[in-house]
């Protein structure tokens, strides 16, 4: 095998499967990635049994083949080498790839190319294409409500659905819950979960642009989404995700409209109060006024007033600052609205202008 590339072609394609190299407890050729060269296109694979990576690129080939690198010593070394040309050349007999770039030249230790785990391909046809800056959005605006450190529960997963031309994603870590849906025509019906970590990497490595599509198929037990030069599989967590629609309540007692930066700022002053984990914020709803209010018996107090829109009688609650935080810094609108129930019942932040991302919050006793 022979070819011929960039540095910064190889380093893109390297960042785009480099998170699915094995790291730990697995088959040693796991930990490397898989290189395939022919007919003027390199193919790039990374797998860790869960979550499996494949990018392409153009290069000028001099002979086929392939082969497999120890991930932790070749990444680095394309990622200082040299701007410019890259040449890459098989030594079978040494079993070795020597890289040269500049006035440089590198030899790294080859593992066999056929042993490496191929792509679940199949041969369904997608079920949905949709743009990638919708799902990118919508992945960042719910896997953060995912639960951490559960391993294959359901709620370490986001929910996917599609139905009458409509898509949504669900994440709840059982204190609170995100809720997001999006218009999308021409798919046909899905239902899985998602694990967390696969939906990460997939906003990672989605483009920002307006014109770029994904396409999803569902194989089995796995889920493969298909960009243009980059194709994600993952495993699909089993088991039933709860029933999301009861927990969202169809209304509440009062709500308010605030300035989404104001709220953020004195949230993130607030959540300074506090020598453990996040600070328990206490909100008093009067008049067309806010006041947020936190107390940590070791480090002190603060209190701090907003002007909101109110519509409902006067009302209090308390959340956990950093609940709070985590969706108000996903919000792409200026103000959000705030809606509050009395006693133990549910709060829900929506952005000003749009029912189609809901979260809805658990509240915490109120301090005396």
């Amino acid at each position: 095998m022979q070819f011929t590339s960039t540095q910064g072609e190889m380093l893109r394609c390297l960042n785009m499967v480099e998170k699915a190299v094995a790291t730990r407890d697995v088959q040693e050729i796991l930990t490397g990635i898989y290189l395939e060269c022919g007919d003027g296109k390199l193919t790039l694979r990374a797998t860790d049994s869960e979550i499996s990576m494949e990018a392409y690129t153009t290069v000028e080939t001099t002979s086929p083949g392939s082969m497999v690198l120890k991930a932790k010593y070749f990444v680095p070394l394309i990622r200082r080498l040299p701007s410019g040309e890259v040449t890459f050349k098989q030594l079978k007999e040494q079993q070795m790839l020597e890289i040269t770039a500049g006035n440089g030249s590198f030899r790294l230790q080859t593992m066999v190319g056929e042993d490496f785990p191929s792509l679940p391909m199949g041969n369904a046809l997608p079920l949905l294409e949709m743009p990638c800056q919708v799902l990118a959005k919508m992945i960042r605006q719910t896997a953060y409500a995912t639960r951490e450190d559960q391993g294959h529960s359901v709620f370490a997963g986001v929910l996917m659905e599609y139905k009458a031309d409509e898509l949504r994603l669900v994440a709840t870590d059982t204190n609170r819950l995100c809720f997001n849906r999006q218009t999308i025509p021409g798919g046909e019906d899905f239902n899985f979960i998602l694990p967390a970590r696969t939906c990460i990497e997939l906003q990672r490595i989605l483009p920002t642009d307006s014109e770029s599509t994904v396409k999803l198929t569902l194989v089995g037990n796995q889920v493969l989404f298909r960009q243009n030069d980059v194709i994600l599989v993952s495993r699909l967590l089993e088991g039933q995700y709860p029933d999301y629609s009861r927990v969202m309540p169809a209304s509440t007692e009062t709500e308010i409209v605030v300035e989404c930066r104001e709220l953020t700022s004195a949230l993130e002053r607030a959540n300074l109060m506090h020598k453990q984990s996040s600070a328990s914020v206490t909100l008093d709803i009067e008049e067309g006024i806010l006041i947020l209010r936190t107390r940590d018996v070791e480090l002190g107090e603060s209190e701090e007033s907003l002007s909101v829109k109110q519509n409902g009688p006067t009302m209090r609650s308390a959340f956990q600052a950093r609940f709070l935080l985590d969706m108000l810094k996903t919000v792409s609108t200026d103000k959000v609205r705030i809606g509050l129930s009395s006693g133990m019942n549910p709060g829900t932040i929506r952005p000003l202008d749009s029912d189609d991302y809901v979260y809805v919050i658990m509240p915490v006793m109120t301090p005396r």
